[in-house]
Order: C-alpha cells, then sequence, then structure tokens
C-alpha cells in the first residue's frame, strides 16, 4: 500500500473520489415510473445500459413480480446485464431465487458473471439462514477489526462509451467479490444496519474507490495480448490513507481476435489485475483502519 503524504495529491485524488461519487449517484435512475414500465425496459430494451439499469432498480425497489422478471432475465446475451440481474436477485434478499442462480452458474462462461451470481448466491443463502432462526438482520462477527464498503468505480482507461462503462461494472464484480473473501473483515455492500453496528462498537470502516487506469492491447507471438491495470483509492471518511494497484495480462492465441474474444480478455484482465491489487490486503486495509 502506498500512503500519501504530499497534500497536493491528496487534494486531488480527493476532488477525483467526489467527482466519481456524483457521477455514480446519478446512474441508477430510472427512467420507468411504473415497475411494469422498469420490467419492459429490463426486457426489451434495445440498449443494454438500459436494461443494466432496469434490473438493479428492480433490485433496490423490490415490487410484486422482480424476482420472476429478474430470473428470466438471467440469460440476457450481454454479460452486463447479467451481473447487474444477479446483484439485483441478491439485493431482493429472496432465497425462491437460488436455484435460477445456481443453474446459471453452471451454464455462465463470463467470469465477472459468474463471480457475481456467487456473491449473490452467498447472500441469499446468509438471508434463508437468518429466516430459519427468525432473524431479518445480520449482525457483525464478534472478532471483526473493520469493515469494507465499495466506493465509486470508474473507468479511465483509453477504452471508452459503452465498452468503458461495462468494464467499470466489471472492476466493481470483481472488487465486491474479493472484498468479501477479506479475512477479518465484514463487507458492508450498502447495509446501514451494518455500519450502525460498526458505530455502536467502534469499529472502522474502510472505503474503496477502483479504477481502471489502463487497458493495453498488443499483437504478441501470433496472438492477442491484453494489460490492464487498475487502482484502489483506501479511504477512512473522507481521509485518503493511500492506494493499492494491480495488473494482468491476458493473451488469446490466432492471427485475429474478434470482439466477443477481445471482450473477454479484458474481462478476465480486470478479473485478475483485482486479485493482484487486493491480494493480501488485510494487513494493510488494518493500518488505514487505525
Amino acid at each position: 500500500m502506498r500512503f500519501l503524504d504530499d497534500s497536493r495529491s491528496l487534494r486531488r485524488a480527493l476532488g477525483c473520489l467526489l467527482v466519481g461519487a456524483a457521477l455514480a449517484s446519478s446512474a441508477g435512475v430510472s427512467r420507468a415510473e411504473e415497475p411494469s414500465a422498469t420490467m419492459r425496459e429490463l426486457a426489451d430494451a434495445s440498449d443494454f445500459r438500459v436494461r443494466v439499469t432496469a434490473a438493479l432498480v428492480l433490485g433496490h425497489t423490490r415490487p410484486d413480480g422482480a424476482r420472476e422478471a429478474l430470473e428470466a432475465a438471467l440469460g440476457d446475451g450481454h454479460p452486463a446485464v447479467r451481473v447487474a440481474v444477479a446483484r439485483a436477485l441478491g439485493a431482493l434478499g429472496d432465497p425462491a431465487a437460488l436455484g435460477a442462480l445456481q443453474r446459471r452458474l453452471g451454464q455462465d462462461s463470463s467470469a465477472s458473471v459468474t463471480a457475481q451470481l456467487r456473491v449473490a448466491i452467498a447472500e441469499l443463502r446468509r438471508a434463508a439462514d437468518s429466516d430459519s432462526h427468525g432473524d431479518d438482520a445480520r449482525h457483525l462477527p464478534p472478532g471483526v477489526r473493520y469493515v469494507v464498503e465499495l466506493g465509486s468505480m470508474r473507468n479511465h482507461s483509453s477504452v471508452g462509451g459503452a465498452r468503458g462503462e461495462e468494464l467499470a461494472q466489471i472492476l466493481s464484480t470483481a472488487a465486491r467479490a474479493r472484498a468479501q473473501a477479506m479475512r477479518g473483515s465484514t463487507f458492508v455492500d450498502g447495509d446501514e444496519s451494518l455500519r450502525e453496528q460498526a458505530a455502536a462498537r467502534h469499529i472502522p470502516v474502510i472505503t474503496l474507490d477502483g479504477n481502471v487506469t489502463q487497458v493495453s492491447e498488443a499483437r504478441v507471438g501470433g496472438g492477442t495480448q491484453v494489460q490492464v491495470h487498475v487502482e484502489f483509492a483506501v479511504r477512512r471518511g473522507q481521509t485518503l490513507k493511500g492506494t493499492v494497484s494491480g495488473a494482468a495480462t491476458t493473451f488469446g492465441p490466432g492471427p485475429e481476435i474478434t470482439d466477443e474474444g477481445r471482450r473477454r480478455l479484458e474481462e478476465d484482465a480486470v478479473q485478475a489485475a483485482v486479485q493482484s491489487a487486493l491480494r493480501g490486503a488485510e494487513d494493510g486495509l488494518l493500518v488505514a483502519a487505525r
């Protein structure tokens, strides 16, 4: 972990965080005013970004029929939509969706979708366990030393447009899966009850703001090589405590590469770069929590 003691760097970094947070907060606004319209957007909208937003809105608002509509969308042709659908099903907290999620887990070839499916399945299993004990609330484990939450997830690489937005979502999914596996911590994921428990027990909350900083492609040895760099700003409240970064390279053989092949190489590289950045980060985050 790099700690920042340059005040100008700190001000610049915090400025980027605030701008990213503002963009992230505006990205989830649905144009649909009625649940039925949102479900139609999820099923029929030609723009995958509209379908992504519709899925997330259904997961947040939880209208009647949301689970069935989301389960049907697990087979959407775009991986970003499937990621959003799996996340929304986890947010619904209905264990009845476990079967559909588990079936999709055995079919999906996308690494980011698979990661989010696993996250959603874990969330719903916790919900089912809570229901069996007559307790709907999550509780911080007795030995937890800090809690982790995700802040803004951005793409500042040369890849722009819809694909750039998709890379930011892949970054978020990979970071969420890794944060949930960290030793000695609990992942908050917007759960206010966990935040309140952390405050009552004076347990620090660490926020990770992620950024895809570089995506490059080159022809190497008769194939295509994709390299990705990611960086996470580590903060406690609005105080920037340091940064962690990681990089990964993927390779696809053959004289030519399709758009789908390029997408998979980029996706796998983002996943691996996040693992590189956050592998063994627990000790560093514990230092940042002090």
